[in-house]
């Protein structure tokens, strides 16, 4: 699948995968901040954004196959920095699992390497049925949107809530219902942990409550020489949430692949 894409700045390239159901332009303040010394390409990964909405479910690995069509598409031979959050994570980690040669570094953002529990992925599967005959994310929004913030950003940053909003309500319901079940269906992951032998870092908000920070320490001690950044002030988006202290954790990684 063709996905649509920022591609912007000199320098190796950085790739960063949005998270559910977001798009591209949750990456804004990294692309100015990293952009200006590096090649960050962000795409909008299928279904979301300006990329085409197939039926059907988006499964974790398909997801990484478009991302890796992409870079065969911009003909990128050598290997990038690999960066996702979320649901961009499962798809980091579903490339560098099945093609390791592509990825020379990994950054993993409120995310897990584990699988839905049972109840997790039933809720999803409930969820994707009631937005299918709805044919509405109205309830994804109103239910979702509270939990992906801090309490900080709610208080004295509202104004980086309501882009969040209008990227959900902007994705089509075919996508949310197509990436609930993908991820509800999703491998686990953790025993792949150990096999990641690229520099590595874990980046997550000290507020998350969706991927606390507990589950982000366990995963950076799984992976070998993985570094750790608790993110001040900022949720589940922790990117987007507190742009500056995540800007400067990524490229104090990023400077040490040098």
């Amino acid at each position: 699948m063709l996905l649509a894409y920022d591609d912007d700045g000199p320098g190796p390239v950085v790739v960063l995968l949005h998270g559910f159901p977001l798009n591209r332009t949750m990456w804004k303040a990294q692309q100015a901040r990293i952009g200006s010394l590096y090649r960050v390409i962000s795409p909008d990964l299928r279904g979301h954004g300006h990329t085409a909405a197939p039926y059907g479910i988006y499964t974790i690995d398909e997801m990484a196959d478009d991302v890796l069509d992409l870079l065969n598409a911009l003909q990128l031979k050598e290997p990038v920095v690999l960066g996702g959050l979320s649901m961009g994570g499962y798809i980091a980690l579903s490339l560098i699992a099945r093609h390791p040669e592509r990825v020379r570094a990994l950054m993993l953002m409120d995310t897990r390497a584990g699988a839905d529990s049972t109840e997790a992925a039933l809720a999803r599967q409930e969820l994707a049925k009631q937005v299918e005959a709805t044919r509405s994310v109205e309830h994804v929004v109103t239910t979702m949107l509270p939990k992906l913030f801090s309490e900080t950003t709610r208080s004295l940053h509202p104004d980086r809530i309501e882009p969040v909003r209008r990227m959900m309500e902007h994705t089509p319901a075919r996508t949310v219902a197509g990436a609930l079940r993908g991820m509800a269906a999703r491998p686990d992951r953790t025993n792949d942990l150990a096999r990641i032998h690229v520099p590595t870092l874990v980046l997550v908000g000290e507020d998350d409550t969706i991927t606390p920070p507990n589950e982000a320490r366990a995963m950076a001690q799984a992976i070998p020489g993985a570094q750790l950044e608790i993110i001040p002030h900022a949720g589940h988006l922790a990117p987007l949430e507190n742009p500056s202290a995540s800007n400067e954790a990524i490229l104090r990684f990023l400077s040490s692949l040098a």
